[in-house]
């Protein structure tokens, strides 16, 4: 090398440390609106359900966050509840425009100590299949719901289960 060369390559080493401190080769890291929240674990459809609860019978409210195309409502019982009177699908490829709310009547029988009622909502919102599941709890565990006493085991995948005794109805 010659010592023109010694005396450019400073010089461009010192332009290039320039144009990476100026202010318009920075970058700004992507952030999210109010109106779009950051995201964490799996997405869900933007719909909210709850459930007003009488003696056998249950108000399920299901509102609408996006318009929603080709929705799918189930309802479902878990741990000896019994959902009596009609079949799963409370609606079949219905849409929802947004803001909307839809309501739907169950009539249940519990099952012993604790049971849960689980509604499921399907469908395409913003172009996406989505889902939500939500659980209700009903009613008080039992001893042997709340015990520690049950049998334990551990999956093949190393997920922890708790074996309770079967219901004898």
């Amino acid at each position: 090398m010659n010592r023109k060369t010694f005396a450019v390559l400073p010089g461009l080493f010192a332009l290039l440390a320039l144009g990476a401190c100026s202010s318009s080769s920075k970058s700004t890291p992507s952030s999210t609106t109010d109106s779009e929240p950051a995201v964490q674990g799996k997405m869900q459809a933007p719909v909210v359900v709850n459930a007003q609860f009488e003696d056998s019978s249950a108000r399920i409210t299901v509102r609408f966050d996006a318009p929603a195309t080709g929705v799918r409502v189930e309802v479902h019982g878990l741990d000896g509840l019994l959902v009596i009177g009609q079949p799963p699908t409370l609606a079949s490829n219905v849409n929802f425009p947004q803001g909307t709310t839809a309501t739907y009547d169950v009539l249940y029988t519990p099952g012993a100590g604790r049971s849960h009622l689980v509604v499921s909502v399907s469908g395409e919102f913003k172009g996406a299949q989505r889902t939500r599941v939500a659980t209700f709890a009903i009613g008080t565990p039992t001893d042997s719901q709340r015990s520690s006493q049950a049998t334990k085991a551990e999956g093949s995948d190393g997920e922890r289960i708790k074996v309770m005794p079967a219901d004898t109805q």
